[in-house]
C-alpha cells in the first residue's frame, strides 16, 4: 500500500508543481495587498487552485492530461487532488493564523 501511495504521490507532486506556486504566490499577494490579512491569502487559495487548473490543465496544456491518463488518473482525480490541496493550505493557513 505505501508503495502503492508513493509511486502515485510523485506524478501528482508533478501535476500540482504547475499549480500550486503560481496560485499561492497570487493568493498571498491579492490577500496582502487587498485585505492586508493572511487568512484572505488563504482564502483566495481556495479559490485560485481550481481557477489557476483550470486554465492551465483545461486551457493551454490539454494534451498533458494524456500523460497522467497514461499513468492511472482520470480527470477527476487530478480535479480532485487540487481541490484537496486547496482545502490543505487554507486550513493549514486558518489553523496558523488562529494560533496566533
Amino acid at each position: 500500500m505505501i508503495k502503492k501511495l508513493l509511486s502515485s504521490g510523485r506524478p501528482l507532486w508533478f501535476f500540482q508543481k504547475r499549480i500550486a506556486p503560481p496560485a499561492l504566490v497570487l493568493s498571498v499577494l491579492l490577500g496582502l495587498l487587498l485585505f492586508k490579512s493572511y487568512w484572505a491569502a488563504g482564502l483566495i487559495f481556495l479559490i485560485m487552485g481550481p481557477i489557476w487548473h483550470y486554465f492551465i490543465y483545461e486551457v493551454r496544456y490539454k494534451q498533458e492530461y494524456y500523460f497522467y491518463f497514461n499513468l492511472g488518473f482520470t480527470r477527476l482525480s487530478l480535479w480532485v487532488s487540487t481541490l484537496i490541496l486547496s482545502v490543505i493550505v487554507f486550513l493549514t493557513i486558518s489553523i496558523i493564523m488562529s494560533l496566533i
